[in-house]
Order: C-alpha cells, then sequence, then structure tokens
C-alpha cells in the first residue's frame, strides 16, 4: 500500500499543520486541506479556517492576490479537508465576488467566524461532499433560471400591457411613446432577472451590460411591432410584392432582436453564444404562440374591463413560464462545460 505523500507550501504551514497534530485543540478551530495540484500535480497540504454550511464546507481566501493554490479550484477540482477531526473528501470550486452564491457564502461564512475579519474582494472555496449535485451545476442553474426569468418576464410584460389598456383610444403618438417606454421597461426587468442568474455561472459578467442589452433589444422588437400602426392604410396599399418581404423581415427582426443584443454580451463568456440567439427565437415564437392560445378563446366581446385584464394577465403568466422554459433549456447548452471563452 502506497501513501501519498503530502507538503506544505511553507515554513509556517509545516508548523501549523504540525500543531494540528497535537493535542493543542487547535483542531477545532483549524482544517488541513489537501489537494493535487493541476499543473504540478504536487500533493499540496494547507491549513485552513473552515466552516460549515450545510452539507458542504467553505474556506476563504483571504489576500487572494498574494496567493496561488485556490486558483486550483476556478473550475470543480477533487480536494479533502479535515474539519473537527473528521476528513471529508468531494469536490472543491471557487466562488467569486460579484455573485449572488458569493454574498451567500460570505454571509455563512461570517457568521461561523464572526471575529475573522474579511473583505468582500476575497473569493471562497466551497467544498461540496462526492457525490452530491454541485451548487453551480447547470441543472441547478435551469431550475434558478425558470424561476427566477418567469417572475422577471411576468413582470416586466406588466409594462406594456398597462401601456397598451391606458392608450387605447390615444393617437398613434402618443401611443408609439407610451409602448416603446413600456417596451424599455420590460426588457430592462427581464434582464436584469436574468442577469441575476447569469452571474451564478459567470462571475465577470455584468449586470448593467446583460440589462442594457435586453431593454435595447427589447425597443427594436417593439419599434418594429409598432410600425404597422404607424404607417396606417399606407401599408395596406403597398402591393403584395412589397408586402410579404416586409412583413416577414418585420417578423424576423421582432424574434431575433432580443437574442441577437444579448449574444453581443454572452459571446464574451463562450464559443457556443451563438445558440442562444437562435434558443431565443424559438422561446419567443413558442411564448407568444402559448399567450395566444391562452387567451383567444377567454377574451370576448362585451366583458368587463377588470377581466379583459385578468385573461391577459394569466395569458403573461404562460407566455412568460414558457420563454423561461425554453430559453432554460437552451443555456444550459450554451454553458455547458468544454466550451469557455473567457475562464472564470
Amino acid at each position: 500500500m502506497v501513501t501519498t505523500k503530502y507538503e506544505a507550501p511553507g515554513f509556517g504551514a509545516s508548523v501549523m499543520l504540525l500543531a494540528l497534530r497535537l493535542p493543542t485543540g487547535l483542531g477545532h478551530a483549524v482544517g488541513e486541506l489537501r489537494y493535487e495540484g493541476r499543473r504540478s500535480g504536487r500533493h499540496i497540504a494547507l491549513p485552513v479556517l473552515p466552516v460549515r454550511m450545510e452539507d458542504n464546507v467553505v474556506v476563504r481566501v483571504g489576500d487572494a492576490a498574494e496567493k496561488t493554490w485556490w486558483r486550483n479550484f476556478r473550475s470543480p477540482h477533487p480536494v479533502s479537508i479535515r474539519i473537527d477531526g473528521e476528513w471529508l473528501s468531494g469536490i472543491g470550486r471557487a466562488v467569486f465576488p460579484g455573485t449572488i452564491e458569493h454574498e451567500e457564502v460570505e454571509a455563512a461564512y461570517q457568521q461561523g467566524r464572526p471575529r475573522t475579519q474579511s473583505s468582500s474582494a476575497d473569493p471562497y472555496v466551497v467544498i461540496e461532499p462526492a457525490g452530491h449535485e454541485p451548487v453551480g451545476s447547470l441543472r441547478r442553474l435551469r431550475r434558478l433560471w425558470f424561476g427566477r426569468v418567469t417572475l422577471g418576464e411576468f413582470l416586466g410584460f406588466l409594462a406594456p400591457a398597462v401601456a397598451g389598456t391606458l392608450t387605447v383610444d390615444a393617437g398613434a403618438a402618443t401611443t408609439m411613446v407610451a409602448m416603446l417606454t413600456a417596451g424599455l421597461i420590460e426588457g430592462s426587468v427581464l434582464g436584469f432577472f436574468q442577469a441575476r442568474v447569469l452571474r451564478t455561472m459567470l462571475s465577470r459578467l455584468r449586470i448593467r451590460d446583460w440589462t442594457a442589452a435586453t431593454a435595447a433589444g427589447g425597443v427594436v422588437a417593439w419599434s418594429v411591432g409598432l410600425l404597422p400602426m404607424l404607417l396606417g392604410e399606407r401599408a395596406t396599399g403597398w402591393p403584395m410584392w412589397a408586402q410579404v418581404p416586409a412583413v416577414a423581415a418585420g417578423a424576423l427582426i421582432m424574434v431575433f432582436a432580443l437574442g441577437i443584443m444579448q449574444w453581443t454580451v454572452l459571446r464574451r463568456f463562450t464559443d457556443r453564444a451563438v445558440l442562444w440567439v437562435w434558443g431565443s427565437a424559438v422561446a419567443w415564437v413558442a411564448g407568444l404562440t402559448a399567450f395566444t392560445a391562452v387567451t383567444t378563446p377567454l377574451w370576448q366581446p362585451g366583458q368587463s374591463a377588470p377581466l379583459v385584464v385578468l385573461i391577459g394577465v394569466l395569458g403573461g403568466l404562460v407566455m412568460a413560464a414558457v420563454v423561461a422554459a425554453v430559453t432554460g433549456a437552451f443555456l444550459t447548452c450554451v454553458l455547458a462545460p468544454g466550451h469557455p471563452r473567457s475562464l472564470e
């Protein structure tokens, strides 16, 4: 039987690890982390200050710029840790500042070690026991995406729904301004909710960039969709050979606008970003189809305004859920392992 020999990176670490093996009581406060270097293949042992977080163990990386060991965990990597006298084996991965998960991990760590000074710029290494689904996995991302994006799109859709109700008897110019403003709001809300989820996987993604791109895509789509109203009878007077390509081009712009604008941001992180353009288009076609299928049979002449609004809200919720489900399915393909463009 061959026993793996682990080496400490310095004299101080060696002394601390030696002290852990003595009956000093340090084992209740200090842990020992062991891993194999990705590039060097060396077996390293480090003294760390761990905190339990449910089934996981969290280790803070203080002064990360001056240390290199944690870089082995930029992507999931096998690790063992001794905490409270017990050895645990699992997968470690770095959690970077600027993500929702980092905020959650930092709060848990501070609760476990209230006297330890920390900085919001410090990354953490989360160690998940073998056999557990990684917190940052694509499966979890898809579930999180569906819930939050459904809510975001539903809330965002309320803006054009309200604007359309308020401007039903208004002039073309007033309606155009109101609906474009509503489209900007819808895109901003949807983009913000989407970006907050994406940041759990892409820590360098800027929420404002994704939100701005989504808002711009929403305004473009609504601008094209409102053109028939602005042109009025002039459009219906066009010959058929002009109407058909114009309608087709407008439909394509409306369907692809959002995905293309978001692609300009997503392409920095994955070489599969073009899939997102198609996924977004398919999602919106499916979502609008679902909205029509739900509302058309329910909307009837002579209904009260509250009932009309209630039916519209129901249709909007169904549309939001369909869009979230379809885009979530494509997102797991876009962010599949092995296709990064910008490493975390």
